[in-house]
């Protein structure tokens, strides 16, 4: 088994954050990893994903935990290999909310493979983690203003304002 996690905090709000990553149809509004992806039905535990890394051959992942507001953790089976990415949400006693993608790469593969398919999906796991932080807080921002942009919270796409950060992605996105 390989493994690895990322975590950042941030001052958006969880509920700003679940927004985002509970619809699954909108993750390529704020990660540049995800050409196309589709959500085959609703949003539960069992339910299928399909998604396209740019240049990349389509994925189909399943929703494997559904907890909301804090983790929705998704499986994808790509034969000799498993790859399982949990997405954690825990809010801060300060404020703000520390944002954890966890991967786990399992199945028969040798473990330099593992290891080799694992670095290169979490390569750009910091770069998402800040775009789906930065797309969060802007929510919050027209939240604290009552404005709600056209098209939703997923109409949002680029660098953040204020730290800079984009959500672009590495070749790596092929599980993720």
């Amino acid at each position: 088994m390989w493994q690895t996690e990322h975590t950042i905090t941030t001052g958006a709000s969880r509920a700003a954050l679940w927004e985002l990553l509970s619809d699954v149809d909108g993750w390529g509004s704020w990660n540049d990893g995800i050409e196309t992806i589709a959500l085959d039905g609703p949003l539960a535990v069992g339910s299928t994903f399909r998604m396209k890394p740019p240049g990349q051959d389509e994925l189909t992942s399943t929703i494997a935990e559904l907890d909301p507001p804090g983790r929705l953790t998704d499986v994808t089976d790509l034969g000799d290999l498993v790859v399982r990415v949990a997405h954690v949400l825990v809010p801060l006693s300060g404020g703000g909310t520390s944002i954890t993608y966890t991967l786990e790469v399992t199945g028969t593969a040798s473990d330099a493979t593992s290891a080799e398919v694992g670095e290169a999906i979490s390569a750009d796991f910091p770069t998402v983690l800040a775009a789906l932080a930065a797309a969060a807080t802007r929510t919050d921002r027209r939240s604290s203003f009552g404005v709600e942009p056209a098209g939703g919270a997923a109409a949002e796409t680029g660098a953040d304002s204020e730290t800079g950060a984009g959500s672009g992605a590495g070749a790596g996105r092929a599980a993720r």
